[in-house]
């Protein structure tokens, strides 16, 4: 939570008990305050908010990608290109369109946050996404249900077009000109334009964080909600031959991160997922 537009308490910390982290925020309240930064309302405020907090209740964050080779033993590739491990622990993906997703857990509610820099090559601008609710691409053809978001045109032979039409794209791309639809858009479905995409200079690495409760998604950016949507029965794709949102009602599914050529370079790091 920010404190006077200076301070974070961190709420992603494993803590044994509820009150082991209210201790902590009290302590660094009465800290703050004796110092000046928070006057008695605020520190009260403060307070309170973390006693009605369901931290130490719940189970915090788990990583999906710590920046480790070993982190990366549960991402298969779905489609052509790659996502490769930098020397700085970060991911970056290049080739042509696919998908870079994680096999080791299923998610039903679910908040996954990472973080991701654009590095596109030259003035551009990479245009990326991240997957969400799909089930697994490497379900055999004959083992889907018919009729189904994946027995849809490429779904039936490419994986990671079975995850475009069975998922939702929660989109990546900061650029002026080129692609319509911005950083936040939940793509085909409900886009937003570059002014509500709470853009940042090229090259800077971006929180991003989308929540699925239901069919109610949240898609938060640097702390800031960006977007809302439900991905209710009934909607159509602004894409001729998408499956509409009557095909799309899962209640878990897995996560993924969209790479497109080697022009839309995007670098992730990071990445870990929390249970709601």
């Amino acid at each position: 939570m920010p404190v006077s537009g200076r301070y974070l308490i961190d709420d992603e910390a494993s803590w044994s008990s509820h009150g082991e982290f209210v201790s902590h925020v009290n302590a660094v309240v009465n800290s703050f305050r004796k110092e000046g930064v928070l006057d008695n309302r605020e520190s009260s405020t403060i307070g309170k908010a973390a006693a009605q907090s369901k931290i130490g209740k719940v189970e915090g964050y788990k990583p999906i990608f710590d920046g480790t080779a070993a982190s990366l033993a549960g991402w298969p590739q779905a489609g052509p290109g790659k996502c490769s491990l930098l020397p700085d622990g970060s991911l970056r993906g290049s080739g042509s369109l696919g998908m870079f997703w994680y096999a080791g857990q299923k998610l039903g509610d679910f908040s996954v946050r990472l973080q991701y820099r654009d590095v596109a090559p030259g003035t551009g601008n990479a245009n990326s996404g991240v997957f969400i609710r799909f089930p697994d691409p490497r379900t055999p053809l004959a083992d889907r249900p018919a009729d189904s978001c994946g027995t849809v045109g490429s779904a039936r032979t490419a994986p990671e077009w079975f995850a475009i039409y069975c998922g939702q794209e929660i989109q990546i791309y900061d650029g002026a000109t080129g692609e319509a639809q911005k950083t936040g858009s939940v793509y085909n479905f409900k886009p937003l334009g570059l002014d509500k995409a709470g853009v940042t200079p090229k090259g800077r690495w971006n929180d991003y964080e989308i929540r699925a409760v239901g069919q109610h998604y949240t898609i938060i950016r640097n702390g800031v909600v960006i977007n809302e949507f439900d991905n209710t029965p009934g909607k159509s794709s602004s894409r001729e031959g998408d499956p509409p949102t009557d095909l799309r009602q899962f209640l878990s599914g897995y996560v993924g991160l969209q790479h497109h050529s080697n022009n839309d370079l995007i670098e992730f790091r990071n990445i870990r997922v929390r249970d709601l």
